[in-house]
């Protein structure tokens, strides 16, 4: 690489965001103001380059400037639960590495982020305060840190690579050894910024030539085809155009999403059932020609298409693309996938963007929704039914919370902290979708069983929400919603519940129909635990992002019983 690239990539990047940017804060008469303004194009490109946003979001995610605690853009998308932040360093001829002070406080300024120091930044940070805060307390968000330069060396020195490796290893530490990644890191130096440059500016069409297995026809009042396609032709196109095929797909690839990892794990273990578990993939296109390879048999037909495009099914595509990119010596011959394909030949104008949005419309299937169909969950049901209590167990726009009415989410949380097992108390702070995978046995029987009653359930859940209003007011009472207790008070809210239902030891009492829960004394209990985690926070773990530690089935486990041998 060169100065010439680096030209290019200035230039590039320049055009992109000029104007989309706050620079208000620039004195645009100073000598380095060109630097200045490409460190934050770089930034923003960071963002851009790594999620389906657009420019202008991208620019507003950049906070570069006085007191961005070594911090230059953070971005959090709401639908895929992932948060972004970049350090970015522009070098006019790309000699040398980024400097191990600048890694250092990049570092510091994320641990800060993390433990809601919001002081310590400067207002564009500050601004972004709710979308921060919403990122943090989300069970499911995934983390991914970027270190965007114009620099030709792609290793970074021993001591600007060591806090990076130490912040990723503390903030991915659960204690579970099937640990899920939550925090990753990328590098993009001169090189990987040139080539995502240069790969995003093509434009040329996709043509793809395929064969149908077992193929259709629908000829009016629009002409499409489909059929089944094997796993192996899907991963070629996978291989050959990336994430170009899904351009006009309203969402792109979404990463490690409960979805994508039941289709790896049908890949894995059952490929002669793909057919059957998969929506597959639709395609349009602005022709279709059948050869006449196979004549007119049905079993087997040989087809172009020009102009293609993925409209639905960029999950299933990519997956099985990454699938094969790890194991390039397997094969997904086995594996079927129904494809359908629409000519936008002799079409009405926008059809095609029509057939993306009607395609993309369907509601989630999750786990959860298959909780409904549980004899156990229908007991429950029924038994509160009965006091006039309205247990929802399915997902539904038109619920409302009452005095009298309680969801499946709820209830499992009350049921977890009420079980006094921190392992659980853990899992429903890291994903309460976990509990949900498999109704038959395991961390879902532990709460939901044959000898819990309906009663128990909602007490349980009176009680939490007690603790909960009680919590809510403590936050509220904060001379600023930052630091060390808010983080407490915000991270560490299941622990917190899970002792105040020991604490309390209210198992009878729980199981009665005219159970009435005293108010002032839980809250009373609440104060004190909440001083006593304090106390052990502040002794045993002073320096741990509470975000992190408190996902931290081990380390939460030793603070739950060190406050199990005190009185309260």
């Amino acid at each position: 690489m060169s100065v010439l690239h680096i030209n290019q990539i200035g230039n590039k990047i320049k055009d992109i965001f000029e104007g989309k940017i706050n620079i208000e804060d620039l004195n645009q008469s100073d000598s380095s103001i060109e630097d200045k303004l490409l460190t934050r194009y770089l930034a923003a490109y960071a963002i851009y380059s790594s999620t389906e946003c657009s420019a202008e979001d991208a620019g507003n995610a950049v906070v570069d400037g006085a007191n961005d605690n070594g911090i230059d853009a953070i971005y959090y998308n709401q639908a895929s639960k992932k948060m972004i932040i970049v350090q970015s360093k522009w070098s006019k001829n790309g000699k040398g590495e980024p400097d191990s002070a600048s890694i250092h406080k990049f570092c510091t300024g994320i641990k800060d982020l993390f433990n809601t120091k919001f002081d310590r930044f400067n207002d564009k940070v500050q601004s972004k305060k709710f979308l921060i805060e919403t990122a943090l307390t989300e069970y499911d968000t995934t983390y991914e840190i970027i270190l965007i330069d114009t620099y030709v060396s792609n290793v970074l020195a021993e001591h600007a690579q060591r806090p990076l490796e130490d912040l990723i290893t503390e903030m991915n530490d659960t204690g579970d050894e099937n640990q899920v990644q939550i925090v990753n890191f990328k590098r993009m130096n001169q090189g990987k910024v040139f080539s995502s440059l240069a790969n995003s500016s093509g434009n040329d069409p996709i043509d793809i030539e395929l064969g149908l297995m077992q193929w259709g026809m629908v000829s009016e009042p629009y002409k499409a085809f489909y059929g089944m396609v094997s796993g192996d032709e899907i991963s070629a196109w996978w291989e050959n155009y990336k994430t170009k095929l899904f351009e006009k797909n309203i969402r792109q690839v979404l990463g490690n999403t409960d979805v994508n990892d039941e289709i790896k794990k049908t890949l894995s273990l059952n490929q002669e059932s793909f057919w059957y578990f998969n929506n597959g993939i639709t395609m349009i296109c602005d022709s279709i020609e059948k050869s006449k390879l196979g004549g007119g048999s049905k079993d087997f037909g040989q087809f172009k298409l020009k102009n293609v495009a993925i409209v639905n099914g960029a999950q299933t595509v990519s997956t099985i693309g990454k699938f094969l990119e790890a194991r390039s010596e397997a094969s997904l011959d086995a594996v079927k996938v129904h494809l359908r394909i629409i000519s936008l030949n002799e079409t009405p104008e926008k059809f095609g963007e029509e057939v993306t949005r009607t395609n993309n419309r369907q509601n989630k299937i999750e786990n959860r929704d298959f909780v409904s169909q549980d004899p156990e969950q229908l007991r429950i049901k029924t038994e509160l039914s009965i006091e006039s209590i309205d247990y929802s167990i399915m997902r539904s726009e038109t619920f409302k919370v009452s005095d009298k009415s309680f969801d499946l989410n709820e209830a499992t949380i009350s049921l977890v902290c009420a079980n006094d097992k921190t392992s659980l108390t853990v899992q429903v702070k890291r994903g309460i979708g976990k509990f949900y995978e498999n109704l038959e046995k395991g961390i879902y029987k532990e709460i939901f069983n044959r000898s819990i009653p309906g009663i128990y359930v909602y007490n349980c859940v009176k009680v939490n929400r007690i603790i909960e209003n009680k919590l809510y007011k403590e936050i509220q009472n904060l001379p600023k919603k930052s630091g060390r207790k808010y983080g407490l008070l915000v991270h560490g809210n299941r622990i917190i519940s899970q002792l105040t239902f020991y604490f309390l030891d209210l198992k009878q009492e729980l199981m009665e129909i005219k159970f009435e829960p005293d108010v002032e004394h839980i809250e009373s209990k609440i104060d004190q635990i909440i001083e006593r985690i304090e106390n052990k926070l502040e002794k045993e773990y002073p320096d741990n992002l509470l975000g992190t530690l408190f996902k931290n089935s081990t380390k939460c486990d030793f603070l739950v019983q060190e406050i199990k041998k005190e009185t309260i």
